[in-house]
């Protein structure tokens, strides 16, 4: 007897989040809203959209993290080093020696970009002092000119805070997001494995009546190219775990 098509139920035990996220979004692609449409399971598949979108958001999003006392000083400390440069330039192109006012000019030009970079956000603030220092020690006629208003050594706390701070906010940044992430994902990914397993009983009930009962050409192909392509991603997906497994295993059998 000919085994009727379906769609195959995959284990999820061991799926890494990346590979997961994308299983689904191949899915949800593959399952159009039109799809789901005329084959009056657009009950099944919203509810899978609307949890997948979840997942999405807890896989996809950067998150902002609670500022703690020593963010906090870190930024300031940047910042008041910026501004102390910055209002010292600005002060300088007022200055009545011709050389200084010439170098406090200069500089005043570089600054244009970066001027409110103190105001921006953690991240924002930080590629631009990257930036702004970058261009002053680079540039050998801005380099001299720091020389000359004697800034080189704010410009190089400027840089080590800078430095520091990004140290600082990437260390929690990282451990906040993976944290926050890795327990969201926890809960989401068996109800997002659910919803997608009852739009596959759904799909393959519909594909066996077709087939077997009202024998609807256009629904078996075009359910079936569904069924073949959902397979297809799952194999994929199994396939990198299996690789995984085995890659681990010749490693392990190295070291023995």
């Amino acid at each position: 007897m000919k085994k009727i098509k379906e769609i195959t139920r995959p284990s999820f035990r061991l799926v890494r989040n990346s590979e997961h996220y994308n299983y689904h979004v191949n899915v949800l692609k593959t399952i159009t809203p039109i799809i789901a449409k005329n084959y009056n399971m657009e009950d099944h598949r919203l509810a899978y959209e609307k949890l997948f979108r979840k997942e999405d958001e807890a896989f996809t999003r950067n998150r902002a993290f609670e500022e703690t006392k020593d963010i906090q000083a870190a930024d300031q400390k940047r910042d008041e080093l910026f501004f102390f440069i910055k209002r010292f330039i600005e002060n300088m192109k007022y200055n009545p020696d011709p050389q200084l006012k010439t170098a406090g000019i200069n500089l005043d030009e570089v600054l244009e970009p970066y001027r409110n970079a103190h105001r921006k956000s953690f991240q924002e603030n930080t590629i631009l002092i990257d930036s702004f220092v970058k261009e002053m020690e680079e540039n050998e006629t801005r380099f001299k000119a720091l020389e000359h208003l004697d800034l080189i050594r704010p410009l190089e706390l400027l840089k080590t805070a800078n430095e520091s701070f990004r140290s600082l906010y990437n260390e929690r940044s990282m451990k906040r997001h993976q944290r926050s992430m890795k327990d969201k994902l926890k809960q989401l990914r068996p109800q997002v494995d659910q919803a997608f397993f009852e739009v596959v009983k759904f799909v393959n009930a519909v594909y066996l009546v077709s087939h077997e009962i009202t024998k609807e050409k256009q629904v078996i192909d075009e359910l079936g190219t569904i069924i073949d392509n959902i397979n297809m991603y799952t194999t994929d997906m199994l396939d990198s775990i299996a690789l995984r497994r085995s890659k681990r295993d010749d490693a392990d059998g190295d070291e023995n």
